[in-house]
């Protein structure tokens, strides 16, 4: 029997995800120039950090919007293969659902650009979205196999 505290995680994580989609359908969705600025921002904020540490790196937008990709989706991940679990489906389960998904929303994500002024669509970012959602389900497939590993002992 479900307790309703196993309820609200299962609509909270459900919301989450659903949250982190469209956050990355709506960033999808702005044209060049907006997306350009958002970036730019992004960029100087790291940079001036990266300065005030006293490094001599200094990024480029192209790697800020790739890095920016890559932890986003790892993000996406994480919230889906936890909401996944929490409607008590197996460890191997939720994890192929998760991938399922991620590659899904990261293929939608590509195809809005198609329609957004000044973006184009990359296979190459679809691949490199996935690779997000691949890293965070490996690295909770691996802390939790070790958990349980811990606990037989």
């Amino acid at each position: 029997m479900r307790t309703s505290k196993s309820i609200a995680v299962r609509i909270i994580l459900t919301s989450l995800s659903a949250l982190m989609i469209g956050f990355i359908f709506l960033n999808s969705a702005l044209d060049a120039p907006t997306s350009s600025v958002h970036s730019s921002a992004v960029l100087e904020f790291i940079n001036s950090m990266l300065a005030k540490i006293g490094t001599t790196i200094t990024l480029t937008e192209n790697f800020v919007r790739k890095c920016a990709h890559f932890v986003e989706y790892s993000l996406l991940g994480t919230l889906i293969l936890f909401a996944m679990y929490s409607y008590d489906l197996k460890a191997k389960k939720s994890a192929f659902a998760t991938l399922i998904s991620g590659f899904s929303v990261a293929f939608i994500d590509e195809c809005i650009q198609l329609f957004s002024q000044g973006r184009s669509a990359q296979f190459s970012d679809v691949m490199l979205d996935f690779s997000g959602v691949c890293f965070s389900v490996a690295i909770i497939l691996f802390i939790y196999k070790l958990l349980r590993k811990v606990r037989k002992y």
